[in-house]
């Protein structure tokens, strides 16, 4: 079947930047967390378009709906009145938007940055302090390998539009997102599970075919950076553990 998204490269390069807990999480349960698409802080998650323009959304499912409706064959229905198809079309767009919400409690994403380079930005939006975070750097390749390459797990690049014109395709809304957050660049890892409705999965990862190096802050302390190899150390891994690029002697 034809993807919604863009494959990244093998070798592309990719950051997922947290806090020192979420990191020892990663460690010590050997699982990469899933949150739900409800948990995200952007309003814009899974989101087809602006409601201002949902009566042109409506219309057109509703004109489909209806025409499919006339169309079916006498043979497996009886024809419909145009009471009939009216009511049925509406139970039907309805069934749509239902649909649409409970999406977002049933699936799941890891989000990661593409990036060659350490990004400043992404050091203050994505760690809760930026004195007490790492970065893990991998590649597609290796989160693929380290998922366990599984088929239900679909890793992609996110497509940024503008929703303020436009619709996004209904199998496409967790692989679009408003052209506002281009900046973050994002190539995710999703998983939906219609069984689940949950605050988020735990998924296993190997763990030394994810993580290539741990970057630690550039505003972090001596003893942070530390830290970071001892628990490493103590969890049974040894990780390649740097300090960040962005803190270089530099002349004027």
């Amino acid at each position: 079947m034809a993807r919604w998204y863009k494959v990244p490269e093998a070798e592309s390069i990719l950051w997922r930047y947290m806090d020192f807990t979420k990191f020892v999480s990663l460690l010590s349960t050997k699982t990469l967390y899933f949150p739900s698409a409800v948990c995200f802080d952007d309003i814009w998650e899974g989101a087809k378009g602006l409601r201002k323009n949902k009566w042109l959304w409506d219309e057109f499912f509703l004109d489909s709906f209806r025409n499919s409706l006339r169309t079916i064959p006498t043979n497996i229905r009886p024809p419909l009145s145009d009471e009939e198809i009216e009511s049925e079309a509406i139970r039907m767009l309805r069934e749509l938007e239902e649909g649409g919400e409970l999406d977002r409690k049933r699936t799941f994403i890891s989000c990661w940055h593409e990036n060659e380079f350490e990004s400043e930005a992404m050091w203050k939006l994505y760690s809760s302090s930026v004195n007490n975070a790492i970065a893990i750097r991998t590649t597609y390749e290796g989160l693929y390998q380290a998922l366990g390459r599984d088929p239900e797990i679909e890793i992609g690049r996110v497509e940024y539009v503008d929703l303020h014109s436009d619709f996004v395709d209904l199998n496409a809304a967790f692989w679009r997102k408003q052209k506002s957050f281009e900046h973050e660049r994002e190539v995710r890892a999703l998983l939906m599970k219609p069984e689940h409705i949950e605050l988020g999965l735990a998924i296993p990862c190997n763990i030394e075919k994810l993580i290539e190096r741990v970057i630690v802050s550039p505003l972090a302390p001596k003893w942070f950076f530390e830290l970071v190899d001892d628990v490493s150390t103590t969890y049974g891994f040894k990780l390649t553990i740097e300090k960040s690029s962005l803190i270089q002697d530099v002349f004027f």
